[in-house]
Parts: structure tokens; C-alpha cells; sequence
């Protein structure tokens, strides 16, 4: 007689895992770039959830009503020279106000959060998490970074 246990333990980590894709939602997987002052920003993803953030010293949940959009930006200083970018610029709006970044979060392994201004030296390239509070019943439709503005496309 045959165990059932790689039978169940199949199951157990196939319904492991569709918990996880469950807690967040893509939005946007396909790149968008745009330009202007020498910047080059490039928002790669953006997706509902999760809805909690634990960083190094704290955890980060949103309010009764809210949601956790999280966005992938990458930022490029094209100029000749020293300029500096700030992520709280970047703006999440769609029917209702635009909003600031609650978390700005460096992309690495470990969540740690980022400076919301950093300097970029000429070429220099950074890959930041941006992560904003957002009504429940509401989607996202743009990120504007000062004169740049980049569509978050509908469901198709």
C-alpha cells in the first residue's frame, strides 16, 4: 500500500500558495517610461496588496476603507550633472485626490525604508518600492513624478 502523503502535502502547499497570490492583485505588469528635466522614470508594476508592511523596526497596515498599492519606480538621472529626486513627488491619483507615497522602500530582500529625497549623480539609476494608502473601492489610473505622468492602464 501506497502513502497518501505526497498526495496531501501537494495539496497543502498548492493551497499555501493561492493564499499568497490572493493577497495582492497586479494592476500593471508592463513597463512605462517617460522623461522631462533629465529624469527618466520608469513605473514597472503596480499592484493591490498586500496590505501590510513590516519594515525593520514596525508594521504598517492601512485603515478601515484603505488599501496598500504598491508600485515598482525606477528613477535615472540622464543630466550632466548632480540632481536630486524626490519620491514623495510621485503622486497616485485616480478618481479621488492625488496621494503621497506612505512607504518609500529601498527594493531589497528585506523591506528598509528609503529617504524620501536622494541625490543621483550623472547615469546613476535606483529601483524604489513606493507604497501608498488607497480607497478600497477606488483604482489608481496615474503616477505623476513632477512634469512626468504615467498612465496605470484599466483592465482590458
Amino acid at each position: 500500500m501506497r502513502s497518501m502523503r505526497p498526495v496531501s502535502t501537494m495539496v497543502l502547499v498548492g493551497m499555501w500558495l493561492g493564499g499568497f497570490s490572493a493577497c495582492s492583485s497586479v494592476l500593471m505588469n508592463t513597463p512605462v517610461s517617460k522623461n522631462a528635466d533629465g529624469w527618466v522614470v520608469t513605473l514597472s508594476q503596480v499592484k493591490e496588496g498586500p496590505d501590510e508592511y513590516v519594515g525593520e523596526a514596525a508594521g504598517v497596515t492601512p485603515r478601515e476603507g484603505e488599501k496598500f498599492i504598491w508600485t515598482l519606480v525606477t528613477v535615472k538621472n540622464e543630466s550632466g550633472q548632480e540632481q536630486t529626486f524626490s519620491y514623495e513627488a510621485c503622486l497616485l491619483s485616480g478618481k479621488s485626490e492625488a496621494r503621497q507615497p506612505l512607504i518609500i522602500d529601498r527594493n531589497a530582500e528585506v523591506n528598509s525604508a528609503a529617504d524620501g529625497s536622494e541625490p543621483f549623480t550623472p547615469g546613476q539609476e535606483r529601483t524604489r518600492k513606493l507604497i501608498y494608502k488607497y480607497p478600497k473601492d477606488q483604482r489608481p489610473t496615474r503616477m505623476k513624478c513632477g512634469e512626468i505622468v504615467l498612465p496605470i492602464p484599466g483592465p482590458r
